[in-house]
């Protein structure tokens, strides 16, 4: 599923209510509480907000994270058609009809994010840790035979040794950063 799909919800889910005879409620709708959106509609007697609106659980070692299309009944004491605007709808006080959660699948910070179940994202996520703990961060490379006298010199100077056997000379990439490694000994090269 992507974000188009949660649109596609959020607007099924206030056109619902419109068909029924509710009407939008502009007086209660400003301000924001850090949700994604909200609207507010009123037949008179109760205001229900259609909100969507972020969220973050923690299940042992995994994080997951997406989005959630609430529908609820306002509890706070605010009048429908008041035009005041001084009454505020809190999102956490609603008196919840529904919730959609629509959990994040891939890590992505662009357009090409997806959504799934709870049960997709714990296996993405995991599926994520497991890749990275696989991945091997360290380079080895091999000492080419044109730079050996070159290292070779650098390491009996950095460590002080009379005698250096090439073979043992093992350079790894990190970072953008060479070490090279003789025995016990290591050193950046600059």
């Amino acid at each position: 599923m992507k974000y188009i799909d949660i649109n596609a919800k959020f607007t099924a889910a206030v056109s619902s209510y419109i068909a029924q005879g509710y009407i939008i409620n502009t007086a209660s709708m400003s301000g924001s509480q850090g949700e994604v959106a909200h609207i507010d509609l009123t037949n008179g007697k109760q205001i229900v907000r259609v909100l969507l609106d972020s969220f973050t659980e923690w299940e042992d070692c995994n994080n997951l994270e997406g989005l959630k299309l609430v529908v609820g009944i306002a509890t706070d004491d605010v009048k429908p058609n008041d035009n005041q605007r001084r009454d505020v709808i809190w999102n956490n006080r609603l008196d919840v009809i529904s919730c959609e959660r629509f959990y994040k699948l891939s890590s992505n910070r662009d357009d090409s994010v997806f959504y799934g179940t709870r049960e997709e994202a714990t296996a993405a996520d995991e599926k994520r840790f497991e890749r990275y703990c696989r991945r091997d961060c360290r380079i080895k490379k091999h000492l080419p035979e044109k730079a050996s006298p070159l290292v070779k010199e650098f390491v009996r100077r950095k460590f002080g040794l009379k005698r250096v056997v090439v073979s043992n000379i093992q350079i790894t990439k990190q970072s953008g950063v060479y070490t090279v490694t003789y025995n016990q000994h290591s050193a950046q090269l600059h």
